[in-house]
């Protein structure tokens, strides 16, 4: 037996055709038959939408800084983007002790406050939804004494 592969390209789909053919000595008859077999192509991906572009411009807070001279004093601090409404978090992870900030999201443009609670400097931090960041300075220096 001896078989032979013949390969035909169809649109849209690959043929494969497999023809057998048997000889038998003697003089009897011969018979053949004949396979095919259709495979489906690959079918292409379908196209993703891109995500969307961050704003024309960068995050940006009313203040580069804010300085208190006693606990409970607050500042308030306004961050606004160019072309961008989405949610603004802020982050006073790294002033534990020292300030906080409220609320810890809003849309922009958005309003913090920023309130002091004891010595030390440190940073607030305001991110977008695309990671643009923008931050504030605080410090606070807090002088207790009587003056004579």
């Amino acid at each position: 037996m001896s078989p032979h592969t013949v390969q035909r390209r169809c649109a849209p789909a690959l043929v494969f055709i497999t023809a057998l053919a048997c000889g038998c000595g003697g003089g009897g008859g011969s018979g053949a038959s004949v396979v095919s077999t259709a495979v489906s192509p690959t079918p292409t991906p379908a196209a993703t939408a891109s995500p969307t572009p961050p704003p024309g411009g960068s995050l940006s807070a009313s203040s580069a800084s804010a300085a208190f001279t006693a606990a409970g004093q607050s500042a308030s601090v306004t961050l606004t983007e160019p072309g961008y409404a989405g949610q603004v978090t802020a982050s006073a992870s790294a002033c534990p002790g020292i300030a906080t900030v409220t609320p810890s999201t809003a849309a922009a443009p958005a309003t913090f406050t920023i309130a002091a609670q004891a010595s030390g400097t440190c940073a607030v931090v305001f991110t977008d939804a695309y990671g643009q960041r923008a931050s504030v300075a605080v410090g606070v220096t807090i002088t207790q004494g009587v003056v004579q």
